[in-house]
């Protein structure tokens, strides 16, 4: 599986942002191992079901967010039902893509928050991570006299 925490395009660059608490790093380096460790039997059995691409899309705003919808196509780009897994339930899935946005993009959920996509192309193994972070913005303009 390509690297979950180089994005697309910059190799030079990591995609985990600068985090100075050593407790939380030790949390998202053991997201990312349990990530790693996850992603290829999932990918196994979603092979199995006929599966080739997965969708996913999470929102978050105001100390919150969810993945929103996950969607499974097969190779013609058809959609495969949402099934049960032997090995991963679509609730580990979501864990695991939970894990993944936050061990990216911490507090993604907070604020204005962010929003994003994951492609899932397992037939290439090759995982796109679009993420779009949200922000308050206004200008002033001061006078003063006439």
């Amino acid at each position: 599986m390509n690297n979950p925490e180089q994005p697309v395009g910059d190799s030079s660059k990591p995609a985990l942002q600068l985090i100075t608490n050593p407790s939380l790093e030790d949390y998202l380096r053991e997201r990312l191992a349990n990530i790693r460790e996850k992603l290829p039997i999932l990918a196994r059995a979603l092979t199995e079901a006929g599966v080739c691409h997965v969708r996913i899309n999470y929102d978050g705003c105001g100390d919150s967010g969810c993945i929103e919808t996950i969607e499974y196509t097969d190779r013609d780009g058809k959609p495969v039902e949402a099934v049960e897994f032997k090995q991963l339930s679509e609730e580990e899935l979501m864990d695991l893509f939970y894990d993944l946005t936050q061990a990216r993009q911490p507090g993604w959920e907070n604020c204005d928050g962010a929003y994003g996509e994951f492609r899932w192309d397992i037939s290439t193994d090759s995982l796109h991570h679009q993420h779009n972070e949200r922000f308050t913005d206004y200008d002033t303009t001061e006078v003063e006299g006439l």
